[in-house]
């Protein structure tokens, strides 16, 4: 693990503000091709003394109406507490989602950034992104459907539709255990 200089402006920093805590969202790194992916925490202590506090997996899936999303999972390991697990979704047919799911695995790095809970101050680490790793997530990403120059209504309830039958299916620890590939 390694700490790193990445910074994201205040106004960022309120937009994260309104999620919940522990749940985690890719931002793109301006002026950079790459992201960090941000988490709102309780205790942010709990984290900077902690040895690798985060995992991070993702995995391809087809519905059964066809349509594909991108998982996210993670787990986080506080020094203090019990471990935090979520995943959230990434449509490969959104045009912005697709652009995150084109950086992810291009990243050797995966900048974490720990968030206190009133988002005044931070804790960023580099995550090592192995090529094996990689390589399966960039095979995970290039099945699913390429993006469309627009959503319709009725493709993002698809979409809305095909998030809630997988997390009906599968768990955050389902991917990170790399039981859905």
């Amino acid at each position: 693990m390694e700490k790193t200089g990445v910074v994201i402006s205040r106004d960022s920093w309120l937009l994260l503000q309104a999620e919940p805590l522990y749940s985690a969202r890719f931002i793109e790194r301006e002026g950079t091709d790459e992201l960090a992916l941000v988490v709102r925490v309780e205790e942010l202590e709990w984290f900077v003394e902690a040895g690798l506090p985060v995992a991070v997996a993702l995995c391809s899936w087809q519905s059964s109406r066809g349509v594909w999303l991108a998982a996210v999972a993670y787990q986080l390991y506080p020094s203090c507490g019990e471990t935090k697990a979520g995943l959230f979704c990434v449509n490969p047919c959104q045009v912005a989602d697709a652009t995150l799911l084109d950086k992810l695995p291009c990243q050797k790095r995966l900048a974490v950034i720990f968030l206190s809970a009133d988002c005044t101050t931070h804790y960023t680490i580099g995550l090592p992104q192995d090529d094996e790793q990689r390589a399966a997530w960039r095979a995970a990403i290039a099945r699913t459907t390429p993006p469309a120059s627009g959503l319709s209504a009725d493709q993002e309830a698809a979409f809305e539709a095909a998030c809630a039958e997988f997390q009906d299916c599968y768990s955050p620890r389902d991917i990170l255990r790399g039981a859905i590939s």
